[in-house]
């Protein structure tokens, strides 16, 4: 019997295949449970049951699992061989379904999902697991919000505070469960959150001694009457002369705004800026080239060349927008 240096596979009814037919077995593999950072292995074996040869030509994973290199490998009718399987559990958390892909040449089989199943204990459970609050993008004057539920393994009762977050435009609720293992956590964009895109660090102060913080980020992006279609201008790595060109758009964030753009400037010497209105979007327009390295502005940021472009609007509600404008000097 061969072995298979793989990971993974699917175990199908076993009957009589005319051309080349795969078994699989166990039928998917069940991990049970693990903590975080955690490695198992297992052995999948698997048959050919048709009365073909049959090549298995890759091997393919999303499941965090370790796929080592994978030489075409042939089974002729009735040969078995035995797939060595290893599952990290990585930063995963909770009931994990993950799958794995077998590709081979049976038009019938051409790729077979195999399905791997764990559950991560972690001493705080996060809900969603991600790190990242999106509260997307808003109309101000509204809000948005997320929820996040944190249950712990031992502790209870679950105690979490709000420790540091940026309270100009984000409210964070906490709300205990009948579970006293349990506590909800809402996250929401202020109403009165000044218009622009937002993304900074949070953290949440608990009582489960090996998960004393817990650090996420949040974001938003908050429009007024009018939206850019960029938060800033990076024009990346240019040679000294090089010209340089660039639109920045500016659009109604409803069909019964009506605006202008009525001036724009910018601060980097060599670079100027003005602007184009048209029936539903206009733009503010940078033109000009790229600074010598010996020109003062230049030289005093060591290429590293920043500035701010003011795009001007007749609205009330949004008179003006600053972008940060980049670019570096390359030789």
């Amino acid at each position: 019997m061969r072995r298979l240096a793989v990971l993974l596979l699917v175990l199908l009814p076993t009957m009589a295949w005319a051309g080349s037919h795969l078994e699989f077995e166990p039928a998917h593999l069940d991990f049970g449970t693990l903590a975080q950072q955690q490695t198992r292995d297992a052995t999948v074996r698997l048959r050919n049951t048709g009365d073909a040869p049959i090549e298995i030509t890759k091997v393919e994973t999303t499941c965090g699992c370790t796929v080592p290199e994978l030489t075409v490998q042939k089974l002729g009718p009735g040969e078995s061989a035995v797939m060595d399987v290893q599952f990290n559990s990585q930063r995963f958390q909770g009931k994990q379904v993950k799958f794995l892909k077998i590709f081979t040449d049976n038009d019938r089989q051409r790729v077979v999902d195999y399905q791997i199943l764990a559950n991560i204990e972690v001493p705080l459970a996060m809900e969603p697991s991600k790190t990242l609050i999106t509260l997307g993008t808003i109309r101000g004057g509204t809000t948005a919000s997320a929820t996040y539920t944190f249950t712990a393994l031992e502790v209870s009762p679950l105690v979490i505070e709000a420790a540091n977050w940026p309270q100009d435009w984000l409210d964070i609720d906490i709300e205990p469960s009948r579970d006293k293992k349990t506590v909800r956590v809402v996250f929401s964009a202020r109403e009165d959150a000044p218009a622009g895109v937002h993304r900074e660090a949070l953290k949440l102060r608990t009582n489960v001694p090996s998960v004393p913080v817990v650090n996420l980020e949040v974001d938003v992006r908050v429009v007024g009457d009018l939206m850019l279609a960029m938060d800033r201008v990076n024009l990346r790595r240019v040679r000294p002369g090089k010209a340089l060109n660039t639109r920045v758009a500016v659009s109604p964030s409803d069909d019964s705004v009506t605006f202008e753009l009525t001036s724009a400037e910018i601060d980097i010497p060599g670079l100027t800026a003005r602007v184009e209105n048209g029936p539903r979007q206009s733009h503010a327009i940078i033109e000009g080239e790229a600074l010598a390295f010996d020109h003062p502005f230049a030289a005093e940021n060591r290429g590293r060349i920043k500035g701010i472009l003011r795009i001007h609007t007749n609205l009330e509600s949004s008179p003006v927008f600053e972008l940060p404008v980049t670019y570096i000097l390359r030789r």
